[in-house]
């Protein structure tokens, strides 16, 4: 029975071992857009408000117009 704890104590490390690295690349990935314009961008329009579609867009789009 010792095998198959720790061969299920193994996974969960490589899982967790997995999401670190994961989560170190989207760090990564994440710093160099900002790096690359995306922070300026934000400091420009940090709120930007979204237009709300009127019934006519919604219809243009049901029908495929846009």
């Amino acid at each position: 029975m010792g095998s198959r704890e720790e061969w299920e104590i193994e996974q969960e490390r490589r899982k967790m071992l997995q999401e670190e690295i994961v989560t170190e690349h989207k760090k990564n990935k994440f710093i160099n857009e900002i790096k690359s314009g995306l922070g300026d961008e934000i400091l420009k329009e940090p709120n930007k408000e979204q237009k709300k579609p009127s019934k006519w867009d919604k219809f243009k789009k049901v029908l495929g117009w846009n």
